[in-house]
């Protein structure tokens, strides 16, 4: 690597004082009578702490040629990367397994509880279905009550993606209007826009990886000189990527947002083979319909707001901040709009499937329309009138309301009284794979069904929780 003076001398230095074992004990006197003997000139010294989310002690200078260094008082050695180093690299390892990054701006608890909710086993990544059981991490993560006020308040803020807020907003409602194809086919395009308000005036110079490199190695400079503490030079070991990643969590992220774009959302289609099918080529040439997924209206959704958290380093947008907002009068209003297109839809479909009945009219299958609403709005109707009353009138207290399921297959809940919980699944019909009766049971007390039983030995067995109809079930006292 070539150096100008000012880095050479640095180098020079710091080389001298690790090999003379100094570094981590040397005092601020005897550091600039060293840094002379160097002919580096010492204007301005002072202790520093440096890194974000993990730091390092160490001496900042500024020198008589106003050019500032840090010079790190621990030397990264095995230790360093057993502590550091591989903890993140099994984290990075899971997140490219199950295709996706690490979210950004929503909590570490919300995160944290939506992988569990998927039921994906951390310490068996080799599960060959770990990517379609991982489906279920997206609608939790990427729930109302995380998207709104990010979409709202955030996204506002921004420089890039600011005016494409009302096609987003449209997309927000069309998807829980019904109309979920449509709303991810509106928000992909997006995307390549905001890559290029990043770049600015030379985006046609760059192909698509060479502009997500561009992107993220545009916020990373910015990143690292903060990390740095704004200084010109740090030796090089502590520039490493893996270092970077373990001291500073934005980096972190931008990388692993960088590895997917690259690795999965721009991947040529004939090497693709992630379970999602969110993949840009796939959308643009239309080479397969997998891209319509539900899920993939919440991939888009956290990819944008990624996006959103590049475009604050990368531009250092003023306001657009990277931490989660309280909620405001706009995002109640927009929250309203939302429930109300959700109830609407409800009140449509249980309309449209009386008329059809009573009329004996076939059901047109559409690309959004597979019945889950349906099976979602029964689910939560018989939750509100039958199974929440019932627990309030044993003076059970509800604390934990869960959303349907994907599929409108189950929806949970949680009650306490006294020093005891309990948890209850409430499933769409009895004839529910053993499978989900089994996942259902590792973490509910109670597992209830629709309607009558049909055959339930044949779909609960091995299950070592109760089973039953909701119509035949009384809380306990």
């Amino acid at each position: 690597m070539k150096y100008d003076e000012d880095e050479a001398k640095f180098l020079g230095l710091w080389k001298y004082l690790v090999g003379k074992n100094l570094i981590a004990s040397i005092s601020l006197d005897t550091f600039k009578v060293e840094a002379k003997s160097k002919n580096v000139i010492i204007n301005e010294i002072e202790e520093v702490e440096f890194g974000f989310s993990s730091t390092l002690k160490a001496i900042k200078i500024v020198t008589s040629t106003n050019k500032s260094a840090v010079f790190p008082r621990k030397i990264i050695d095995s230790e360093f990367y057993e502590k550091k180093i591989k903890p993140f690299k099994n984290e990075e390892k899971f997140w490219k397994e199950v295709d996706w990054f690490f979210p950004v701006i929503i909590s570490r608890g919300d995160i944290w509880d939506a992988i569990k909710q998927s039921g994906v086993n951390r310490s068996n990544l080799n599960d060959p279905n770990l990517q379609e059981k991982f489906e279920q991490f997206f609608p939790n993560v990427y729930c109302i009550r995380n998207i709104l006020p990010i979409t709202i308040i955030t996204l506002e803020k921004s420089s890039i993606i600011g005016k494409h807020l009302p096609v987003i907003k449209e997309a927000i409602l069309s998807f829980f209007s019904g109309m979920r194809v449509t709303s991810v086919a509106s928000l992909i395009p997006i995307i390549e826009d905001i890559l290029n308000g990043i770049i600015g005036i030379e985006k046609n110079a760059y192909n698509l990886i060479e502009k997500v490199d561009h992107c993220i190695d545009k916020a990373k400079k910015n990143i690292l000189y903060e990390h740095i503490c704004r200084s010109d030079w740090v030796p090089e070991d502590y520039t490493d990527i893996d270092v970077l990643k373990a001291m500073n969590e934005r980096i972190r992220v931008i990388e692993s947002v960088r590895e997917w774009l690259k690795n999965s959302f721009y991947k040529n289609t004939d090497n693709y083979q992630s379970f999602s099918g969110f993949n840009r080529h796939y959308f643009a040439h239309a080479k397969s319909e997998v891209w319509q997924r539900e899920t993939n209206f919440f991939r888009a959704m956290g990819l944008i707001h990624a996006l959103a958290f590049v475009e604050c380093f990368a531009l250092k947008t003023p306001n657009l901040s990277i931490l989660m907002h309280p909620s405001n009068k706009k995002v109640e209003s927009f929250w309203e709009e939302v429930m109300l297109c959700i109830e609407t839809q409800k009140i449509r479909k249980i309309l449209l499937q009386d008329t059809q009945i009573r009329k004996t009219l076939p059901f047109y299958k559409t690309a959004s329309d597979d019945g889950v609403l349906l099976r979602k709005a029964m689910l939560e109707k018989n939750m509100n009138d039958t199974l929440l009353k019932r627990l309030a009138y044993k003076n059970w207290i509800i604390f934990d309301f869960g959303e349907p399921s994907v599929n409108g297959e189950y929806i949970t809940v949680k009650a306490r009284k006294n020093h005891q919980t309990i948890g209850i699944a409430l499933l769409y019909s009895c004839a529910s794979s053993n499978n989900m009766y089994k996942e259902l049971a590792t973490y509910n007390d109670f597992i209830l069904y629709q309607g009558y039983p049909y055959n339930q030995d044949d779909y609960a067995y091995d299950i070592n929780c109760y089973v039953g109809p909701l119509n035949a079930w009384l809380p306990p006292n």
